[in-house]
């Protein structure tokens, strides 16, 4: 009996562990995405807002990885433009002002305004 009682505590253990660590990657994904500022404009090189953030500061072209992105400017003329290949080339997916992008991937990027913006 006793030993029946310790292996269906090791199991509901085991069972719990899984639950467990994915909340904490929900929570870490969350806590990485806070890490860009409100109202920037950032890109992370693994998904779920994993790694360093890096906070774009300019309209130019940065080779790099990219796995995640969050588009905190609010001007609707602005977009965070990520491309597969590198010197942003090719056609890029669009992150609009206001969104994110928890799961992309491009090998450059360019916080790119309209002309005029």
């Amino acid at each position: 009996m006793r030993r029946s009682r310790l292996s269906l505590i090791v199991s509901a253990a085991t069972l719990a562990l899984p639950a467990c660590s994915l909340a904490f990657s929900g929570m870490s994904a969350r806590a990485a995405a806070a890490d860009c500022t409100a109202g920037e404009v950032c890109v992370w090189p693994s998904a779920n807002y994993g790694g360093t953030v890096t906070v774009l500061m300019d309209d130019v072209c940065h080779n790099g990885t990219v796995g995640s992105a969050l588009n905190g400017d609010t001007d609707t003329l602005q977009e965070l433009r990520v491309y597969a290949q590198p010197n942003c080339g090719g056609t890029p997916t669009v992150v609009k002002a206001g969104a994110q992008a928890p799961r992309v991937s491009g090998q450059s990027y360019v916080n790119w305004h309209a002309p005029g913006a």
